[in-house]
C-alpha cells in the first residue's frame, strides 16, 4: 500500500496583506475622477489601526472557510477554537495529506488558488463597507477561486505498471 504524501501550503500573511491593499489602491485609482476623491480614499485597505481589525478579520474567516473545504486532507488536531484576531505577522500554513497518486505539480496551485480566494473574500468584505458597487464582483472572484482549490486538490497522477519481477 502506498503512502500519502504531505503536502504544506504557507501564505505568507505580508504578501497576502500587500495584495489586499494594492488590489483596492488600484481599483480605486481605476475609478477616481475630480468629483469622487473622498469616496476613493476610503476603498483603499490599509493597516491603520482603525482598518487592520476588519482585515485580519475578513482573513481568518475566509482561511477557515478555506480549512473547512479541504478538511478532508487536514492533517490538523483540535477540538476547540476561539474569535481572536489573527496576527498581522504570522503566516498562514496548511498541512495537507493527500492521497498517493496526488500530482505534485498542483501543489502550487493550491497555494495560489487560497492566496486568491482570501485576498478576494476580504476584498469583499472591505467593499460591503466601502464600495457596495464592486463587492459582488470579488465575491464572485472568490467563489472561482474556491473552485480552484478544489480543482488542485483533486489532480491525481495516472497509475503507472510495476515493473516486472524476474525470478528464475
Amino acid at each position: 500500500m502506498a503512502n500519502k504524501k504531505p503536502v504544506t501550503a504557507t501564505i505568507v500573511m505580508d504578501e497576502l496583506l500587500y495584495d489586499i491593499m494594492n488590489e483596492t489602491y488600484l481599483r480605486g485609482r481605476t475609478i477616481q475622477d475630480d468629483t469622487n476623491y473622498k469616496q476613493v480614499a476610503s476603498m483603499f485597505a490599509s493597516l491603520d489601526e482603525e482598518n487592520q481589525d476588519k482585515i485580519l478579520r475578513s482573513i481568518k474567516k475566509a482561511f477557515s472557510e478555506v480549512k473547512t473545504e479541504l478538511a478532508e486532507y487536514l492533517t490538523e488536531n483540535g477540538q476547540t477554537t476561539d474569535n481572536k484576531l489573527i496576527s498581522a505577522t504570522a503566516d498562514l500554513v496548511l498541512s495537507l495529506t493527500m492521497p498517493s497518486n496526488f500530482n505534485e505539480a498542483a501543489t502550487a496551485g493550491v497555494a495560489e488558488a487560497v492566496h486568491d480566494y482570501i485576498r478576494n473574500s476580504a476584498v469583499s468584505d472591505w467593499y460591503l463597507v466601502t464600495n457596495k458597487a464592486d463587492a459582488a464582483d470579488y465575491t464572485g472572484l472568490a467563489a472561482r477561486s474556491l473552485e480552484n482549490i478544489r480543482k488542485s486538490v483533486s489532480k491525481r497522477s495516472r497509475p503507472m505498471r510495476r515493473a516486472a519481477a524476474t525470478g528464475n
